[in-house]
């Protein structure tokens, strides 16, 4: 773009205004309007030159003309423009080459549109589209409100609204600009942890933009803006780029400007916040703190006479002498620590072994030697000494090393761990260590279930059935009961279900699984379906019913299975809490090529059905095996009806419906059932059989019909 004088812009911006004022007292015709609107054509035409367009932009009270920051735009001729553009949400206005005075007029006249008109058309530019003038361009902004001098009020939009060639001019030409654009949006905040974060989340904004668009000069760029600001929010900012390393370049340039006393204050502050963060760990915050200090962007030299400076403040917080060097990277070798540790753990008392400081020392070999197992196994076989104290200390530190293990994510140390409380929990005699261990387990299971950690609790799973078998006629097991509740995974609830087979845990091991509910479905169903032991079926079967719902539906879906055994089990499953909706699936299953499964189906009709049953069990009458036909008339004669009466006699009568060698035992049972069916039909024809040739015959229906006369005897 042409340069333009500052003579021009001045002159033009308040022809522009002028202009757009004149048409509050005189209309478009009028003479002195049509005057200003050639004015204002001549003078446009004058700036834009041979360019293809002239543009006007809004940087919050900051006036760029053609992307580049108009000097003074403080002065008042240009505060106006500014008022007019910003009263009408107007971020960006561009002329281009082809402009008229007619288009420039309907320009002039959409501007005096009120302003709630103009926003009900869809803003300037739509207005502008509406009435045909496409050689005026505008596009809107978001201010968040308006002020008197078309600011931003609320500060920070200036810096969104803008094109990245415009921050880029303003960074190169006025940087104290871009540095008063940015306070203002944290500033409208106050001073508050939000006001920090807006500024902070706008410079990574604008080092975003100018690491694109600025070139070799981006680092110096923003160090200029940060150096810019007041020297709270400045050291705030420094504080928090300290170590980024998207940051290194521009902290770099910055740290040239800083005092070592200045640097070592950064580093102190951000100690204070690590040490919040770690709720004053000393073992995780030299961690820290040795990252932070590395990723620092200056000379390893310079870092070093840092040292003396900071390590007073760092020991406050609870850092050795030994922390310190660590962190400044003057310990490169954990190993002397390491063979002094496994010295100690075989010369010194357990109880010198198990204090604080030996505790912190074993927690900074596991964080920063890979070879730290030996150690960790040293200090988990105190567990067994005989003093209660010992293993009262080690438990209780048990927690803050599995932390650590997590956080380096040694998962076969921290199954060595897991596996030594469990031990504990067999070996322990006393009450309260006892107990004590119990919590530990649960809180290590309660952290790896929230974190993820699927192995390791798996490994909790295993390890606690195992004690909770072993000794299920101890309280141990029933604590274990409430670890696998509390896990809940596959391992646990398979454990709960073998636990049903041992009595004094059954009732606890019941609760537990109908506690847990849906998940543990398909396990119980699949050992329903599959168990050879009937008495591991029958346990689950009453889990089942303690849980109720969706049972019956898998069931009735499991009556299809390939496997005959599977059949039975759901029909017996069926039988103990199945309703009228299993009816029409049961009668199918009567169609079953497997006797067994149809005298389990027939089984859980009658007993679901009851009285309503009577059909399916006539159907049965016609089952080609022995023992379905038999239960089927042992049924009838509970619920008969007249159609079991003439089922029962047909079925007597028939030979063919009879398999060979069953018909005595059969003829015998149809007239023992039509003895308990309280009828004169059945009545009847059993003193009609009374009188058949076949003696044994003749007296089974004597007997019949005498226990039939004496139950009808008070109706007659």
């Amino acid at each position: 773009m042409a340069n333009i004088s500052p003579m021009l812009m001045t002159r033009l911006v308040g022809q522009l205004t002028g202009s757009l004022r004149n048409l509050k007292m005189y209309p478009a015709s009028h003479p002195t309007s049509q005057k200003l609107f050639e004015a204002s054509l001549l003078l446009i035409k004058e700036a834009m030159g041979d360019e293809s367009h002239l543009s006007f932009s809004l940087a919050g009270n900051i006036l760029l003309m053609n992307d580049k920051p108009v000097p003074d735009s403080r002065k008042e001729v240009f505060a106006n423009f500014i008022s007019e553009l910003g009263k009408r949400s107007v971020g960006q206005l561009t002329f281009k080459q082809g402009l008229d005075r007619d288009q420039l007029q309907g320009f002039f006249e959409t501007m005096t549109m009120d302003a709630e008109q103009l926003k009900a058309k869809g803003g300037l530019a739509a207005a502008l589209a509406l009435r045909g003038i496409s050689n005026i361009v505008a596009s809107g902004i978001s201010y968040g409100g308006s002020s008197g001098t078309g600011g931003s009020p609320g500060g920070g939009a200036a810096l969104e609204s803008m094109l990245p060639e415009q921050v880029i001019a303003m960074l190169k030409s006025d940087p104290s600009m871009v540095t008063e654009m940015l306070l203002k949006g944290a500033l409208a905040m106050a001073d508050t942890p939000e006001g920090q974060e807006k500024l902070v989340s706008d410079l990574d904004r604008l080092a975003l933009m100018a690491k694109t668009q600025g070139g070799g000069e981006y680092a110096s760029m923003m160090a200029n803006v940060i150096g810019g600001l007041d020297q709270r929010s400045s050291q705030m900012v420094a504080q928090v780029k300290l170590d980024n390393p998207e940051w290194s370049d521009v902290v770099r340039e910055l740290l040239t400007r800083y005092s070592d006393q200045d640097l070592a204050k950064l580093i102190v502050d951000k100690a204070e916040v690590l040490a919040l963060e770690t709720k004053n760990d000393p073992v995780v915050l030299a961690e820290k703190l040795r990252g932070m200090v590395a990723s620092i962007p200056a000379d390893n030299s310079r870092k070093q006479t840092l040292y003396p400076l900071v390590q007073p403040k760092l020991q406050y917080y609870g850092l050795s002498a030994e922390d310190c060097a660590f962190v400044f990277g003057q310990i490169s070798s954990t190993q002397p620590v390491l063979e002094k540790y496994l010295a100690d753990l075989a010369s010194r008392p357990p109880a010198e072994m198990v204090s604080e400081a030996e505790v912190k020392t074993l927690r900074w070999i596991i964080r920063r030697d890979e070879n730290c197992k030996p150690a960790l196994e040293g200090f988990l076989k105190l567990l067994a000494d005989a003093d209660p104290g010992v293993r009262e200390s080690i438990l209780a530190n048990i927690m803050i090393l599995e932390g650590d293990l997590l956080a380096i994510e040694r998962f076969d140390l921290a199954e060595l761990l897991i596996d030594s409380i469990t031990l504990r929990l067999r070996q322990e005699s006393e009450v309260r260590i006892y107990q004590q261990a119990i919590e530990v387990i649960q809180l290590i299971a309660d952290q790896l279930k929230s974190t993820q950690h699927r192995a390791l609790v798996s490994r909790i799973s295993k390890d606690i059935s195992d004690i909770m078998l072993l000794m299920a006629d101890k309280p141990v097991a029933k604590d274990m009961i409430k670890i696998l509740t509390l896990i809940g995974d596959e391992a646990a609830i398979r454990s709960l279900i073998l636990g049903l087979l041992k009595d004094p845990i059954l009732e606890n091991a019941a609760s537990a699984l109908a506690g847990i509910k849906e998940k543990t479905l398909p396990y119980l169903l699949d050992t329903v379906k599959e168990s050879e032991d009937s008495n591991m079926r029958f346990k689950c079967m009453y889990v089942l019913n303690k849980i109720g719902a969706g049972v019956e539906e898998m069931a009735v879906k499991a009556l299809t299975d390939d496997r005959w055994f599977v059949r039975r089990n759901m029909s017996v499953l069926l039988a103990l809490m199945g309703t009228e909706a299993s009816i029409s699936h049961l009668g199918e299953a009567l169609n079953d090529k497997d006797a067994r499964v149809r005298t389990e189906v027939l089984k859980a009709i009658y007993k679901i059905s009851g009285k309503n049953s009577e059909p399916w069990l006539i159907r049965a009458l016609a089952d080609k095996e022995p023992e379905v036909k038999k239960l089927a008339i042992e049924h009838l004669a509970k619920v008969g009806d007249e159609a079991s009466v003439d089922a029962l006699t047909e079925l007597y009568a028939r030979r063919d419906m009879l398999g060979r060698g069953e018909m005595p035992e059969v003829k015998k049972q149809i007239l023992a059932s039509l003895g308990q069916i309280e009828l004169k039909s059945s009545a009847n024809f059993l003193m009609k059989v009374a009188k058949d040739r076949d003696p044994e015959l003749a007296q089974a229906a004597q007997t019949g019909l005498a226990a039939l006369l004496k139950k009808m005897k008070p109706q007659t």
